[in-house]
């Protein structure tokens, strides 16, 4: 049976990655973007640009709230590295790792077939931890993430 969830949260987890680790940081950007946005186009209309109107406000929310999905990706992913930190000292921490080796590495790139198969690997051999181990910690990890985000997990 097909894994949807994988895929969803491989993906969340490689923006987070690609986004700077911090979801409080990456809605900051998509308000302080959207605001820049605006004054640039009131710059070009009436030649202005002075300090952010009520209007440009509610636009830069607007914003927020078009980007909400991917914030709430975000924080998701945030509170299961939590959870991960607080599970028992060194079974978290080294799924944390297998995280780190197999979904954070080259965020910006695009995966090709069989790319996670050889950073389990790596992982396997980084930690040091059995393949077993990796697979189920990641499965876990994945789990939490669909939990966090509201999605539906069926086992």
């Amino acid at each position: 049976m097909k894994d949807y969830l994988k895929d969803y949260a491989t993906t969340a987890f490689r923006f987070y990655a690609r986004n700077g680790k911090d979801a409080v940081e990456y809605k900051k950007k998509i308000h302080d973007d959207a605001i820049d946005t605006i004054k640039r186009r009131e710059i070009k209309t009436k030649g202005s640009g002075g300090s952010p109107t009520e209007a440009m406000m509610i636009e830069a929310e607007n914003m927020i709230s078009f980007k909400m999905a991917e914030i709430k990706d975000m924080e998701a992913v945030e509170s299961t590295l939590r959870q991960l930190e607080s599970m028992r000292f060194s079974q978290g921490i080294a799924i944390i790792q297998a995280i780190e080796i197999v979904y954070f590495k080259d965020p910006y790139k695009e995966l090709i077939k069989g790319q996670l198969t050889s950073r389990v690997q790596i992982a396997i051999d980084s930690i040091p931890a059995s393949e077993s181990f990796i697979y189920r910690g990641l499965r876990k990890a994945r789990d939490i993430f669909a939990i966090e985000r509201g999605l539906r997990i069926e086992k």
